[in-house]
């Protein structure tokens, strides 16, 4: 499956990802009680994934690598 079809897939499951990483802020935000926007989500899921690759093997490095890459390019969209 390639990025695009990711993307298209979990938009169909999750919504458009600004306005889902935008609650997402909103919540981070209330919990942590700092300024956090659409693309900080972006960013903070990416790094996530980053920390997941130090341990994966296999397939689950695989994707780690394609989710840190998807989050990546959503962070480009959603920036503002």
């Amino acid at each position: 499956m390639t990025d695009k079809e990711i993307k298209a897939d979990r938009a169909k499951s999750y919504g458009d990802a600004k306005k889902s990483f935008s609650k997402i802020a909103a919540l981070w935000e209330t919990y942590l009680d700092v300024p956090i926007e659409a693309h900080d989500v972006a960013i903070c899921m990416t790094l996530l994934k980053i920390n997941r690759m130090t341990t994966a093997k296999g397939e689950s490095l695989t994707d780690s690598l394609q989710d840190a890459r998807i989050y990546l390019e959503l962070a480009e969209e959603v920036w503002s």
